[in-house]
């Protein structure tokens, strides 16, 4: 029992050392917040080409996106560093953001985006990200080679109640386009934050699309056993 005790306040002291060992004291802001495009662009929208002849071709766009807090320092544990830095400059870092954007989550009513005549592509979506610079220091432990290092810390944010982005088409060859088979970010490996770019044909729409067709097959196989009652009972 002596053992296992003693085991057990051996590992809650290391798990602790684990936890303050990599962090700061200190961040210092170099300048004031700013906002910034991400550096990866989600797909949200099939491939297209456009040969109309009577002006641009509509596609259908939306799905799931996600933005994640992103910190140009390693750190294997760096929520310390992410707390510290947000008490100094005031704003929170939000760890992963998955959101549906591009208009309502129903297929019956998706939002459209057009593609000019004679073009060929798909439509992308960009997130934005708060960011700051700094200059950290009171680094100990493992942090100690962070010490006096500027770091930039950027965290996904909302305005009006939705993840800040923008949506863009993305021109591209035909053959890149037909290669777009489906929408990748109508998936299921995409509401659960996937960051993925690209799907097969059976992927798509697996997400609330799917639940949508279950419900109505549901109602539909109850339907039908509401009539075969009613007529067995006469």
């Amino acid at each position: 029992m002596y053992f296992l005790t003693s085991t057990s306040i051996l590992s809650l002291a290391l798990l602790s050392s684990k936890a303050t060992a990599e962090s700061c004291s200190t961040y210092t802001p170099s300048g004031f917040p700013y906002t910034r495009p991400i550096d990866r662009t989600q797909i949200i929208s099939k491939g297209i080409i456009c040969d109309s002849t009577t002006g641009p071709c509509l596609v259908d766009i939306g799905g799931y996106v996600t933005n994640t807090r992103t910190l140009n320092a390693s750190a294997s544990n760096p929520s310390p560093l992410y707390s510290l830095v947000s008490e100094a400059v005031g704003f929170g870092f939000n760890d992963t953001v998955t959101q549906f954007i591009g208009g309502n989550p129903d297929v019956a009513h998706p939002q459209t985006w057009p593609i000019p005549n004679g073009t060929a592509g798909y439509v992308g979506w960009t997130g934005n990200v708060r960011c700051t610079v700094g200059v950290l220091s009171g680094c100990e432990g493992d942090a100690a080679a962070l010490e006096g290092v500027e770091v930039e810390a950027c965290s996904p944010y909302e305005n009006a109640g939705s993840l800040s982005g923008s949506i863009h088409e993305i021109a591209t060859d035909r053959e890149a386009a037909m290669a777009v088979v489906c929408n990748p970010a109508n998936t299921t490996a995409a509401k659960e934050g996937n960051n993925t770019n690209s799907c097969s044909s059976e992927d798509e729409k697996t997400g609330d699309a799917s639940r949508m067709q279950q419900a109505s097959m549901v109602l539909l196989v109850c339907a039908l056993g509401v009539v075969c009652f009613g007529f067995g009972g006469l």
